[in-house]
């Protein structure tokens, strides 16, 4: 399989090569087939309870997984602060999430979720022969081999990902128990949409023992969690506390308080409040239809 690859900025001012993420232009029949299969392969690992839609929102048909997941974290930390609870919420960032995932760790999860093996020697095949170039105004490169990660762009490959990361968060959760909101409601200590992972423990130690599972995992899998891009939140008796400060590969996860963050479409800072996002969602709104009036359509 060959594809041309085009590479967008993830960030503003994108200037170096890792801030930019490669896009696959693959062939419609190919991408065509993919979706079938993709779509029997989620068929099937869903009807067999493989995939645990209480921690890993992304990727599931008729799930509105960004929402949820957005939603249930928020919940959790407004339970926290109206109960006077304890909780820890560390959020994790995935470096180059599908670039990095090792082709052995899809053929584990292919093999660990019992695919049969007929298709686990066509995507076997399929990824050791992916080749993509790229092109500019000047130039363009010779055809590169894909010998880590899977393609964005291919239908497949959000399927095979979440697959990947659900081998990860199974084994990343061992005998911590659901956090307790208070009312009867509880949380799994590990939320996931895509390579967005959130850890929410009520306790201190549970939630170091947690990051260092993760930690330990990823760098099994060569695969790692930016300290930068992460962020921290601690809640003791219903309020935050600056004092407790978490740790990922030797470098401290900054908190809320020292940098805000936006988290599928939410903003999180350390006033643990919402009254501010009516007023942005209107002035985006505002602006979005300045730009439509001045586009001449």
């Amino acid at each position: 399989m060959t594809a041309e690859g085009v590479y967008f900025p993830k960030e503003q001012d994108s200037k170096g090569i890792n801030q930019f993420c490669p896009i696959s232009l693959l062939n419609v029949e190919g991408k065509i087939f993919f979706s079938i299969m993709a779509s029997r392969l989620t068929k099937y690992l869903t009807e067999n309870g493989y995939i645990n839609t209480s921690i890993q929102k992304g990727g599931i048909p008729g799930v509105s997984g960004c929402l949820e997941h957005a939603t249930m974290i928020w919940e959790a930390i407004q339970r926290a602060k109206s109960e006077k609870l304890n909780l820890d919420v560390v959020w994790l960032d995935l470096a180059i999430a599908y670039g990095s995932v090792p082709h052995e760790m899809i053929q584990l999860a292919l093999r660990m979720y019992h695919v049969p093996v007929v298709i686990q020697v066509m995507l076997d095949d399929y990824f050791s022969g992916f080749r993509m170039r790229f092109s500019t105004n000047d130039c363009t490169t010779n055809w590169i081999n894909l010998e880590v990660g899977i393609a964005m762009g291919c239908t497949i490959s959000p399927t095979l990902f979440v697959m990947t990361m659900e081998v990860i968060l199974k084994a990343a959760e061992g005998s911590e128990g659901p956090a307790n909101l208070g009312g009867g409601c509880s949380m799994p200590p590990l939320k996931a949409f895509m390579d967005d992972t959130t850890i929410i423990c009520p306790k201190e130690d549970e939630t170091r023992r947690m990051l260092r599972r993760l930690d330990d995992l990823m760098s099994w899998c060569r695969m790692e969690f930016k300290p930068k891009k992460s962020r921290s939140l601690s809640i003791r008796k219903g309020k935050v506390d600056e004092a407790t400060t978490f740790t990922l590969v030797e470098q401290q996860i900054p908190t809320f308080s020292q940098e805000p963050v936006k988290s599928l479409g939410r903003w999180y800072d350390s006033s643990m409040k919402d009254t501010r996002r009516g007023a942005e969602t209107l002035e985006l709104a505002s602006e979005s239809l300045l730009a439509i009036n001045k586009c001449g359509l």
